[in-house]
């Protein structure tokens, strides 16, 4: 599955919120993951947290200590990662018992970083 992503200032993101609670702004078809730059963006989807989040969806592990002998990473580091992850709605951590099972929610990223999305929301707000 494909999560749609944007990247947006953070003033931008806020006023585009505030915009939806007022009743102005009704969004459709626009990004539901938000991020305020490429570089925030790029440490939660690096190269090596897509290719967990992949291995996830591929493997299956049933329990977090699964996926690090899977993964080869630290069980301690990779419970933060899924953590940070699962925050932002790319992973699913779901309690199995005295475990933690790990779901890969999106496999794909389509990333907008569109001009429209900041002068739009930037002119409501003034």
């Amino acid at each position: 599955m494909k999560a749609l992503i944007g990247v947006m200032p953070e003033e931008h993101i806020r006023n585009r919120v505030l915009a939806i609670a007022r009743g102005q702004h009704k969004p459709d078809g626009e990004p539901k993951v938000w991020f305020t730059s490429i570089n925030a963006l790029g440490q939660v989807l690096s190269n090596d947290n897509i290719a967990l989040i992949r291995l996830i969806d591929e493997m299956k592990p049933e329990t977090i200590t699964e996926l690090a002998d899977l993964s080869g990473r630290q069980k301690s580091n990779l419970s933060v990662t899924l953590r940070m992850l699962s925050s932002h709605g790319f992973v699913r951590l779901e309690k199995q018992g005295k475990g933690v099972k790990p779901i890969a929610v999106f496999t794909d990223f389509d990333i907008q970083v569109k001009q429209e999305f900041i002068c739009k929301f930037a002119s409501k707000a003034a």
